[in-house]
């Protein structure tokens, strides 16, 4: 799907959502009526069922299926390599002229990872059989993320990225590095590689390497959507989140890390590895990681707001050192952050080598 993505793809279906019950009426007569008509929020949406809205966005992008996308996707897809928010009728076109030939492909593994009432995030494995649009070899397994905003009762995807699992491509000797799919070169798949939890993450269902903001306007009508905007004082103050993510990973300073990350949190580095929740992500970042760094910095930063609580940052981040006897090289961050009480937490973080997409 990153081959969706590479347009800047998926779009999620929508989704009906069961309702929850309302709480139980203890009010006086003339509040009764009041109580009865406010609607139950719906519930959030399980692994499975964005999987299953995912699994049909697959078969569309094999199947070139533009129009699909009208109904799913937002109305802008961010991407996840700095080049910003892409309007969803450019992310149709590109997915109808791909040239990109999928013959089979399977997802497993979902998790889903909540960030803020109306935005949460699918993570799962991809196998993938077929050809890029130069006749190469497509990437497989890779490792996909998609995010996906509530629009009323439906779900629906701005952003999906999706990286190499190098472990798994070093030990198939057919399989081809992700620039040969217009994806950056995939890092080393080593914990101690990873970046902080306050920077990582990519795109949105399969497809090209950008995604979307929310929208709640019909399909129809987001065909001539402007670009969603980059908002310069949100972006200074999650940069300054971002930097003590890093930094706090440079020094392998769990207490750092701790807080700046969300309490549901996931993260996926550029080897394709996940970490799914932050208890795991702070171990990798800290007791597992043994990269000596000598210094951290972050450029190129666009954030986003999705929504009242939740907004997309996404940054390209260098560090000079080595993890044993491999140098560190420069990857693209999306992070997903959520607003808990008053501070902006890191959500969810999936990084990709910096390289020709």
């Amino acid at each position: 799907m990153k081959r969706m993505m590479k347009i800047s793809l998926f779009a999620v279906a929508a989704i009906a959502m069961i309702g929850c019950a309302p709480p139980a009426n203890t009010n006086t007569n003339s509040n009764a009526n009041t109580n009865a008509n406010v609607a139950a929020k719906p519930a959030g949406p399980t692994a499975d069922s964005l999987l299953a809205l995912d699994t049909k966005a697959w078969e569309a992008y094999k199947n070139k299926d533009g129009k699909y996308f009208e109904g799913f996707l937002g109305d802008n897809m961010i991407s996840g390599d700095g080049k910003g928010s892409m309007p969803k009728a450019e992310v149709v076109k590109e997915i109808s002229e791909n040239k990109e030939d999928i013959k089979s492909f399977s997802l497993s593994d979902p998790h889903v990872t909540t960030a803020g009432a109306d935005t949460v995030v699918l993570t799962y494995k991809a196998t993938v059989e077929g050809t890029t649009d130069k006749g190469k070899p497509l990437p497989s397994p890779v490792t996909v993320a998609t995010v996906f905003v509530r629009n009323g009762s439906d779900w629906k995807a701005i952003y999906h990225n999706e990286v190499p699992v190098m472990a798994a491509t070093k030990a198939d000797a057919s399989a081809k590095p992700a620039a040969d799919s217009n994806k950056a070169p995939a890092a080393p798949a080593k914990k101690e590689e990873a970046a902080p939890a306050a920077a990582k993450e990519e795109k949105a269902a399969p497809a090209a390497n950008s995604n979307a903001s929310a929208s709640n306007k019909p399909a129809a009508s987001n065909a001539n959507a402007a670009a969603a905007p980059v908002d310069a004082a949100l972006t200074d103050s999650l940069m300054a989140l971002e930097k003590k993510g890093w930094e706090g990973w440079k020094a392998k300073d769990a207490k750092a890390m701790d807080e700046v990350t969300a309490k549901d949190f996931a993260f996926v580095n550029a080897g394709g590895e996940a970490a799914l929740s932050r208890a795991d992500a702070i171990k990798m970042w800290t007791t597992d990681n043994t990269c000596e760094v000598s210094s951290v910095s972050l450029s190129d930063g666009k954030a986003t707001s999705i929504g009242k609580d939740t907004a997309i940052l996404v940054v390209k981040g260098t560090a000079v050192g080595k993890c044993g006897d491999m140098k560190l090289e420069p990857v693209w961050g999306t992070t997903v952050f959520v607003k808990e009480g008053d501070a902006w937490k890191a959500a969810y973080i999936f990084e990709v080598p910096v390289g020709k997409m």
